[in-house]
């Protein structure tokens, strides 16, 4: 995404935060859209994205969905705007599970802290109408959130903006201290002396820290998260649609551990394992 384009959709935050749907089940009408910027064509993202959402507030919310994605995919935009009103046209549609997807995937962008609370009132929102939905017809629990490892969890504590300020925080921190034993002689003999004790669990809590910085950076990489986007798909033993399989409800988050098209292997939230058809699955 081109740094025009992304200031363009950062000043339309605002509207992004009012499409936002209600947590209740009748959402409340959004405000009216921003105009396309003057001067705009037709044929700019800024102006496709202002048709997408008069699309949306004329309620052709299948339409409004397909002109947000077409701008995410030809444009090759990743904003969270962009994401935030598309995940509320596939909640408009009824397809729960896009719209967590997209939430999520705007979610992980960091976005202004107004956007995040529209975010996660609105995946709430879908969560808690996908629970309803599942309610009583599920062998077991049905488990809306992250989909990451004891690991990739402890790692995630902080956000990817905080963690490594607080890493540089305490490794400074360290760097004064052991500065100040040096010093211990003479003038900065008290100093010293105070410096001494405290160093090593300001150490310890720096190395983990370390380790947490580069965990989050692997796990990141390494375990990829996913969103059922399904309302019918099916884990399976096997690759093949006559293998056995257990209905996996739309919305759900899970592991994503291999890929052999058209199928790909998933772990839920409680450790089970299996296939699902690659079209039943994105990754966050």
């Amino acid at each position: 995404m081109t740094p025009a384009i992304g200031r363009v959709l950062t000043l339309l935050t605002l509207l992004a935060v009012g499409l936002a749907p209600a947590a209740a089940a009748e959402p409340q009408p959004p405000p009216a859209p921003a105009e396309a910027p003057s001067g705009a064509t037709a044929d700019t993202p800024q102006a496709r994205f202002a048709e997408a959402n008069r699309l949306y507030l004329r309620g052709e919310y299948a339409a409004a969905a397909a002109a947000y994605a077409s701008l995410h995919t030809s444009e090759q935009i990743e904003d969270p705007a962009l994401y935030h009103n598309l995940g509320n046209a596939y909640f408009r549609t009824g397809a729960y599970g896009s719209a967590i997807l997209y939430y999520r995937r705007a979610l992980r962008l960091e976005p202004a802290p107004e956007v995040v609370e529209a975010l996660e009132r609105n995946l709430d929102a879908a969560r808690r109408t996908l629970r309803a939905r599942y309610r009583g017809s599920a062998k077991e629990q049905v488990i809306y959130g992250e989909a990451g490892g004891l690991f990739y969890k402890v790692t995630h504590l902080l956000d990817r903006t905080a963690l490594p300020l607080v890493f540089a925080g305490f490794f400074v921190l360290l760097m004064g201290l052991l500065v100040a034993r040096r010093l211990r002689p003479g003038a900065a003999l008290l100093l010293g002396r105070v410096a001494v004790p405290i160093a090593v669990p300001i150490a310890v809590a720096t190395a983990l820290l370390a380790v947490a910085v580069w965990g989050q950076r692997y796990t990141d990489a390494s375990q990829r998260v996913g969103v059922i986007v399904s309302g019918d798909a099916r884990l399976r033993d096997g690759k093949d649609t006559q293998a056995r399989g257990d209905t996996i409800h739309e919305g759900l988050e899970v592991r994503i551990l291999r890929e052999d098209a058209p199928w790909t292997m998933v772990e839920k939230t409680d450790g089970q394992r299996g296939w699902v058809q690659s079209s039943d699955v994105k990754q966050i």
